[in-house]
């Protein structure tokens, strides 16, 4: 494959690149937490999973650079991991919904109390049925499944097989953003109005409570951000993948990872152990301590 002479280029080389350490410290952290205490919350597990396909979409951008091959089938490889995040996005903001907000319903307390029980054999079972789909769809991909040359013949050379399984994709995705969307701006009027009364409570003092409501705001906030314009950039990069136009592709391709940029540091920022374990590591980097 040939990149062509962009030079968006190493702007994406270098957005591909920040997020890297990021994802692999939280992986690592919440790993170590869990061999030294034998347990993880369900926080902690749905961070571990958004942060490996964060790392699974930088790889594939950087597979497709160097193979034809993925190049073709790259569609349903994005597709798979976008909603694999949002996904796992729409747990983590809904886990902070229950966790935080109280809800006198018979509905909202019994998922309360079973949500940590209930989700594992669900959330397998949908990441199963993405992956099996986005598979079913890449091996049925017929040759120029995916090209053409003016919009005009668009409907010919798109086989109806190839186009009801990315359909099937692109509304699964649109979905479950959503749902993260819906979710989100839920939680975020329920935290707001609860940070109002706590402080009227209060007569206006911080409290721990609050500081803990307030990360979870701008946590929450970014990742709703961030999944919005992941999908919105995955769908326009698809339309203009089937339009034949390679020009904005770079600069969406740009937009994706410097998501994944803020979703990663709203993570760690906005939980006090990644927090607390990266001051440590900070305070060991002898070009950051300062000179008595």
């Amino acid at each position: 494959m040939i990149i062509p002479e962009n030079p968006l280029i190493y702007v994406i080389i270098v957005t591909l690149i920040i997020p890297l350490p990021g994802n692999i410290f939280i992986i690592v952290v919440n790993i170590q937490d869990y061999f030294k205490n034998r347990r993880l919350l369900l926080s902690d597990h749905l961070m571990i999973g958004l942060s490996v396909f964060n790392l699974l979409h930088e790889l594939l951008d950087t597979v497709v650079f160097t193979s034809k091959f993925f190049e073709e089938n790259t569609t349903y490889g994005y597709m798979y991991l976008n909603m694999c995040s949002v996904t796992f996005s729409s747990l983590l903001s809904i886990h902070f919904c229950l966790k935080i907000v109280n809800i006198h319903h018979w509905f909202y307390i019994g998922l309360q109390r079973r949500f940590s029980k209930l989700l594992p054999w669900p959330l397998m079972t949908v990441i199963s049925g993405y992956f099996f789909l986005s598979l079913y769809s890449v091996l049925e991909i017929k040759p120029g499944c995916l090209l053409n040359t003016t919009s005009s013949d668009f409907s010919l050379n798109l086989s109806p097989r190839c186009s009801w399984s990315l359909l099937i994709l692109m509304i699964c995705s649109g979905l479950c953003t959503v749902l993260c969307t819906v979710s989100a701006l839920t939680i975020l009027i329920s935290l707001l109005k609860h940070m109002k009364r706590i402080q009227e409570n209060t007569e206006g003092s911080r409290s721990p409570n609050m500081d803990a409501h307030i990360r979870a705001v701008k946590t929450i906030t970014v990742l709703l951000v961030a999944n919005i314009v992941i999908f919105i950039s995955l769908l326009w990069n698809n339309l203009l993948f089937t339009w034949n136009e390679t020009t904005w592709t770079y600069l969406f391709n740009v937009l994706i990872p410097i998501c994944h940029i803020f979703s990663c540091y709203s993570l760690i920022k906005g939980t006090k152990k990644l927090d607390m374990a990266l001051a440590k590591i900070l305070q060991h980097c002898p070009f950051l301590t300062r000179r008595n």
